[in-house]
């Protein structure tokens, strides 16, 4: 279960931000009990919190299957910082939610503390985890100090970091859990083939959800017009407080799209003929992350424990990692609602539905390699978002330079001797030359009279519209479509729009997009959007679309 937002005295209505991946018991008949994400935020005085455990005592030893890691300790650094930290104790606490992407310190103190023998024993920390679920329990278990570190999602960080402002504690973020990867799904009936076609049709989302972020991240890069998104936004039922709800409209024909998180993806799939996943986590493999966050004094305090608790995640991925089976094992066995309502079976499988973040992922989302940090990037498409909405009540903006602290994974990755990641995605370039996009952007790109050649103006724009969303879209491809309006000589058109799309793609390629994702095409004046019979329609027709198109399942 996930859940993180901020909680307020007389809130207007519930906000329903990331709770619960999983484990919603009894509302399924002949296929046993299944698994939800709830979405806490301001909750109402009629809803209330969820009457969560705030941790089981239940413990195991490390599976002898699992071989551990060999994990390089980092020299503890002397703080610069005397300012009073959190009430310690002598087991450091971590608040988790029962979520698959969250078990990597399960498996690393072999339980829910550390047990003998177990990779976080081998490293000195004392480590007990507690599942907290409900993000006002969540909130004031930091605040407070009764955890050290506590789960958050980056896309719900905007609204919630005006709680801790409010309550004077300053939070910070310092570790990487996992990237969502197919765990988050909009799915749509066969008539829904592509984004813009949502015009007209109903859509159903949680509210202030990672699946409202996936939401409006397609519809805002399509080449929907802001009134059209609008007229979208307007036709969509939004849920406050039901976990269920999307599925069930969908279920009922009420909608004709349901964003959603699994396994509820997997039944809406199931319920009505033809449904299919139009945009998953699986294509915007870098939108929906999972962090950990710490107060401030107490990362200056103690960054010894900071690098022990971030060494243990990676130890403990790592032996997950390498045997997937004797992981879900651990996991069911001593995580009460993986146990009680999913059993080994679905915990083994909804492994499947994260990334656990290693140390080279964390050190692109920190940037601590001096390349921009994929963090910032995420916060910025969720500040972007949530500021329109005023449901979201967001009173303070925050640079997310401000709310990120690398020092921990900085420290791990340079006595590690600063291993560079691998590329781990395949992709065919052939298909980006063929696919159909599933939404296109479309971008005002200059270019002067007869050249190919990006003004700095034009890599403005790039850097602005294009890159970010490549990056978070980084499951799909890429075609960059030049095109232009009828005037002047067709051939040299069609020659001037290829050039010009090419330039774009060895750009985007320069900052670091793989080039098998992406292929350059001119239309020339072949395929114009407007008429070109006036001024107004040839500059409509004058631009470069970027098509994302999804990669096919092998």
């Amino acid at each position: 279960m996930r859940s993180g937002a901020e909680d307020s005295p007389t809130p207007p209505m519930q906000k329903l931000t990331a709770l619960s991946k999983l484990l919603i018991a009894g509302i399924l008949v002949g296929s046993g009990i299944t698994a939800y994400r709830t979405y806490g935020g301001k909750l109402s005085a009629s809803v209330g919190a969820s009457a969560l455990p705030s941790g089981v005592a239940l413990a195991a030893a490390q599976p002898a299957a699992l071989v551990p890691p060999v994990i390089p300790a980092a020299v503890p650094k002397a703080s610069a910082s005397t300012s009073t930290a959190a009430p310690r104790r002598r087991a450091v606490r971590v608040g988790l939610s029962q979520w698959p992407g969250h078990m990597g310190f399960v498996l690393a103190a072999g339980g829910l503390s550390t047990q003998p023998g177990s990779l976080a024993e081998k490293d000195g920390l004392d480590l007990e985890v507690v599942f907290i679920e409900d993000a006002p329990s969540k909130n004031k278990a930091l605040q407070s100090g009764e955890v050290d570190f506590v789960w958050q999602t980056i896309d719900e960080l905007p609204i919630a970091m005006a709680n801790y402002r409010e309550k004077n504690v300053e939070a910070r973020v310092f570790l990487q859990l996992d990237w969502s990867r197919g765990g988050d799904a909009c799915v749509a009936t066969k008539e829904v083939q592509k984004v813009e076609d949502l015009q007209g049709k109903r859509s159903a989302v949680m509210m202030f959800s990672p699946d409202h972020t996936l939401f409006e991240f397609m519809i805002t890069n399509s080449r929907l017009s802001r009134e059209q998104a609008a007229e979208i936004r307007k036709s969509t039922k939004f849920s406050l407080d039901d976990p269920t709800y999307a599925r069930t409209q969908f279920e009922k024909k009420e909608v004709d799209v349901a964003c959603l998180w699994e396994p509820d993806v997997t039944l809406a799939l199931d319920s009505r003929p033809g449904a299919h996943r139009l945009f998953s986590t699986e294509d915007a493999t870098e939108l929906v992350a999972d962090v950990l966050l710490a107060r401030k004094d107490y990362l200056d305090a103690h960054q010894d424990m900071a690098q022990k608790v971030a060494r243990a995640w990676f130890a403990g991925i790592a032996l997950g990692n390498a045997d997937k089976p004797a992981a879900a094992k651990l996991i069911s066995t001593v995580a009460n609602r993986f146990r009680d309502e999913l059993g080994y079976d679905k915990t083994l499988a909804g492994l499947s539905w994260v990334k656990w973040t290693t140390l080279a992922d964390n050190v692109k989302l920190f940037g601590v390699d001096g390349n921009a940090p994929g963090f910032d990037r995420v916060y910025n498409q969720a500040d972007g978002i949530w500021i329109n909405y005023p449901e979201a009540e967001i009173k303070d903006r925050f640079a997310p330079a401000a709310l990120r602290d690398e020092r921990a994974v900085r420290a791990i990755w340079e006595a590690a001797g600063k291993p560079v990641a691998k590329a781990e995605e395949s992709f065919q370039q052939d298909e980006a030359r063929t696919g159909a996009a599933l939404f296109t952007k479309p971008v005002s790109i200059t270019f002067d009279t007869g050249s190919s050649v990006l003004s700095a103006e034009a890599i403005a724009l790039l850097n602005q519209q294009i890159l970010p969303q490549l990056m978070i879209a980084g499951g799909m491809y890429a075609r960059v479509e030049g095109n232009t309006d009828s005037i002047g000589d067709y051939g040299m058109n069609q020659a001037l729009s290829e050039q010009r799309a090419a330039a774009i793609v060895s750009y985007l390629v320069s900052r670091g997009i793989p080039a098998a994702r992406l292929v350059a095409r001119g239309n020339g004046s072949s395929a114009p959007i407007a008429t070109n019979k006036t001024a107004d329609g040839r500059a409509l027709n004058r631009r470069t679309d970027v098509l994302f198109i999804r990669r096919s399942k092998a």
